[in-house]
């Protein structure tokens, strides 16, 4: 299931716009021509970045497939569906079969968990890392109860605190998760001190991870380190409302995102899954006995952490974007809410047909009817409110066959980019360029084609209209005319890329 709604048309399913062309702009300087990133792409708050492991994660894909942006998207998808096995594996171990099939599924169709393995973006392989270090950190706390040897304990620890390492990597924000984890490697540690050597190895993975950054701070005098206290000096001008409303949407966000996606598209259905979520946990942890209640109990609490956390230390997610990715920034949490509702339905559906068996009453056999019939409707919810099989815009097919195009008009000439608005980088179409063969410059005076990409998503940014106006007042101001006196402004081609963007190409 997850497979089938990930991969089959893939090239078209998911966004391509600036980021994604600047990512695999440089996984290709990365895997052709040497050029180590020790940074990660910026992040919307500030000046700084996430971690450089990103691009060396992808880096095999992009080599492998010579810098094909489908082929690292379906190592993306790959990971998503690994995830999804993860999950189901540790619902299992936790609450028994039934709990796993239902997880597994919610996760397989979960409309995050689709887009989130559909498209190149950094936040994109959270969920798989986040869900690797829970079942490592289970599968070593499990293995003391039966009598698992002490060094693959320790291995088990080392990779589940290495593995939310890469959750802080991909985007900062996982730290949230990092010291979640760090958390139970520590209660874990007051009752065995023998684990100490897992967890001292993973903070070692942790710190191997983070070498690339270690060495651009040296390079550069801790440049990242100011820029990072700029931010935190400054601090967030998105917070909205008081505490409470922020712990509310905060919640409401990260529980409804894996079943409905974007929970300002449908409050009602948000609001009602987060009732339902919170009374099965509930449910859960007074139900349940022994290891699943200290599952259940571990997933609440990094839950519960990392809302409040995120609610007061990043107050600019109450804050939604049309148009723009949403919500992907606390994915490490998908697999928990899943298990958190699929571990307590299963429990009581158990029950309600155990009940029924023993009995054969019509008031369990209704019980168990009516557990089955919300699982099944969280499922449907989610199915439906899965992305379109082709991305609105066209995803990388349309902006390729964008880049052909001027490329073609451009022949062997030399092509330089703008983009619309100014603070956008127009790699949304430079990296097509490229891949097309095209020349690129930065040398906008001498150059034989200049390309600007605007977005309309943006216009009143750009207080006018894409499609002419906009463009031909960016020409007419920031380009002006070539040494030999000739003005840039001679309009070769304009198109569509997709119904966001539009393409003017100008020449001498």
């Amino acid at each position: 299931m997850a497979a089938l709604l990930r991969l089959p048309g893939i090239a078209a399913r998911g966004r391509f716009d600036a980021d994604q062309g600047h990512d695999m702009a440089t996984l290709v300087a990365f895997t052709r021509n040497g050029v180590i990133p020790l940074l990660g792409p910026r992040t919307s708050v500030g000046e700084f970045h996430h971690g450089a492991f990103y691009y060396f994660l992808l880096a095999p894909a992009a080599a492998l497939f010579n810098g094909d942006p489908v082929a690292v998207t379906v190592f993306i998808a790959l990971l998503g569906i690994a995830a999804v096995a993860l999950t189901w594996w540790l619902a299992r171990s936790i609450a028994g079969p039934l709990a796993g099939a239902v997880a597994g599924l919610l996760l397989a169709v979960s409309p995050a968990g689709v887009e989130q393995s559909t498209f190149i973006w950094n936040p994109n392989p959270i969920a798989f890392f986040a869900v690797l270090a829970l079942a490592t950190a289970w599968k070593a706390h499990t293995g003391a109860a039966y009598g698992a040897r002490l060094r693959n304990r320790n291995a088990w620890w080392a990779i589940a605190i290495g593995s939310a390492g890469a959750v802080t990597q991909l985007h900062v924000l996982g730290i949230v998760f990092l010291i979640a984890i760090l958390g139970l490697g520590i209660i874990e540690l007051r009752h065995d001190r023998r684990v100490v050597l897992g967890l001292l190895g993973g903070l070692g993975l942790v710190v191997v991870l983070f070498v690339p950054l270690i060495v651009h701070e040296l390079q550069t005098n801790f440049q990242e380190t100011g820029f990072v206290l700029d931010y935190l000096r400054g601090g967030d001008a998105g917070s909205i409302g008081g505490p409470v409303s922020a712990l509310a949407f905060t919640l409401l966000r990260v529980v409804g995102w894996p079943i409905i996606g974007l929970v300002t598209d449908v409050p009602a259905a948000a609001a009602i899954l987060l009732a339902v979520t919170v009374g099965l946990a509930a449910i859960g942890l007074m139900q349940a006995r022994g290891a699943e209640r200290t599952g259940l109990a571990w997933l609440v609490g990094i839950l519960a952490w990392s809302t409040i956390v995120l609610a007061f230390a990043a107050p600019s997610l109450q804050q939604v974007v049309a148009g723009l990715p949403n919500d992907h920034y606390h994915a490490f949490l998908d697999p928990i809410v899943v298990i958190l509702i699929a571990a307590p339905a299963a429990r009581l559906l158990e029950r309600a047909l155990a009940a029924w068996r023993a009995t054969r009453r019509p008031g369990p056999a209704i019980a168990a009817g009516a557990v089955a019939a919300g699982i099944a409707a969280i499922l449907a919810v989610a199915l439906i409110r899965n992305p379109p099989p082709v991305d609105p815009d066209g995803g990388w097919l349309a902006m390729q066959a964008a880049g052909q195009r001027v490329v073609g008009q451009s022949a062997a000439e030399s092509i330089a980019l703008l983009g619309l608005p100014n603070f956008k980088l127009p790699d949304a179409v430079g990296y097509p360029i490229a891949y097309a063969g095209g020349h690129l410059t930065a040398d906008f005076v001498n150059a034989s084609r200049i390309v600007v990409a605007c977005d309309r998503l943006f216009e009143s940014a750009i207080g006018a209209a894409c499609g002419g106006p906009a463009e031909d007042a960016l020409i007419a101001t920031t380009v002006g005319s070539r040494p030999d006196g000739q003005p840039i402004d001679h309009l070769v081609d304009r198109f569509d890329a997709s119904p966001r963007t539009s393409i003017s190409v100008y020449a001498p």
